[in-house]
């Protein structure tokens, strides 16, 4: 699913980790509304927990896309591997997990038919225990949505939406479905796979270029370059839970990587290096350990390393396409 030398196309579906159709992503270019100016999204009707899911219990738990089913749903697992649960069973597929910082909701991508365009990414929510299952957006839109992220505060969710091949950073009202751009402008900042700060102030994200990683603030000022390189060489940055820290994928001699980038003193470290590569990583609570995904094996699964670099381990096992991996808060 990724080359050695992936473009920012090839990257795109590599994070979406089960192939929802990056061609999509380039729908028509309309306009997204202000917060105020959209409908309240309907809740679905109350449904009992699901038993599966709480069996795994509220310690620390790793949210990941799996192909083991035939498909593409999300699962479940330990931080050793072990209680894999299965959360989502819909026809279709779903990448891009989510978990909200208090730990009791999931974001996810998940296909949803727009009359006019046919079937485009969109942003499905869920409680941790599978219920209160409903799209984040009212109704469906014509241009693709992905990569969600969430607010600390569990009110928002930065997004990209796709016009003309480009993505754009967006925020969601969980509570309300408004969407807007983060600086209010389509002319606004462009790139892939931000992610929120433990403050809720900056997003990082892939530059539009996938050149480097970029941060900017949640009202759309103070955009800064963090780090600059060849194109195509930047993937899925994450703050760190004090956010002194940026873990990533980066691509030197055509080959990723998982990379850690020092807020405070500008050092970057490489934790991994493995012909086959690696990328996409998430953080543990406490910032010890970085799970990410790996080609090493000859399938995408997922491994994780200490933060501090050193042995890396393997906690899925199949020989099925499995990653984008989300580390519970």
């Amino acid at each position: 699913m990724l080359s050695r030398q992936p473009q920012p196309a090839v990257l795109r579906a590599a994070v979406l980790a089960l192939s929802l159709a990056v061609a999509a992503c380039e729908g028509a270019e309309s306009p997204i509304a202000p917060d105020a100016a959209e409908p309240v999204v309907p809740e679905s009707a109350p449904a009992a927990p699901t038993p599966d899911l709480l069996i795994a219990g509220t310690g620390p738990r790793i949210l990941f896309s799996s192909a083991r089913t035939g498909g593409g749903d999300i699962y479940r697992m330990d931080p050793n591997g072990n209680n894999v649960v299965r959360v989502t069973s819909f026809s279709g597929q779903e990448a891009s997990p989510a978990w909200s910082w208090d730990n009791k909701r999931i974001a996810m991508v998940r296909n949803r038919v727009d009359p006019l365009t046919g079937s485009v990414p969109d942003i499905f929510l869920m409680n941790a225990d599978g219920t209160g299952k409903r799209w984040a957006l009212p109704t469906a839109s014509s241009f693709a949505i992905t990569d969600p992220a969430w607010s600390p505060d569990g009110k928002y969710l930065v997004v990209i939406a796709w016009f003309g091949g480009l993505g754009h950073l967006a925020r969601i009202n969980v509570a309300t479905g408004g969407m807007a751009f983060v600086n209010g402008a389509l002319s606004g900042p462009v790139g892939y796979l931000p992610s929120f700060d433990p403050t809720g102030k900056t997003i990082v994200y892939v530059s539009a270029d996938a050149m480097g990683m970029e941060t900017i603030h949640s009202d759309g000022s103070g955009h800064q370059v963090v780090t600059a390189g060849p194109a195509g060489s930047t993937v899925k940055p994450v703050f760190s839970p004090d956010g002194k820290r940026i873990a990533f994928g980066r691509s030197i001699g055509g080959n990723f990587d998982i990379y850690v980038k020092n807020l405070v003193t500008g050092s970057v470290k490489r934790l991994t290096s493995h012909a086959a590569g690696d990328f996409d990583p998430t953080w543990s609570a406490d910032g010890s350990r970085i799970a990410f995904t790996s080609l090493r094996s000859g399938k995408m699964q997922i491994w994780t390393v200490s933060s501090a670099g050193g042995t890396q381990t393997r906690i899925t096992h199949t020989s099925v396409a499995e990653g984008g991996a989300a580390w519970s808060h």
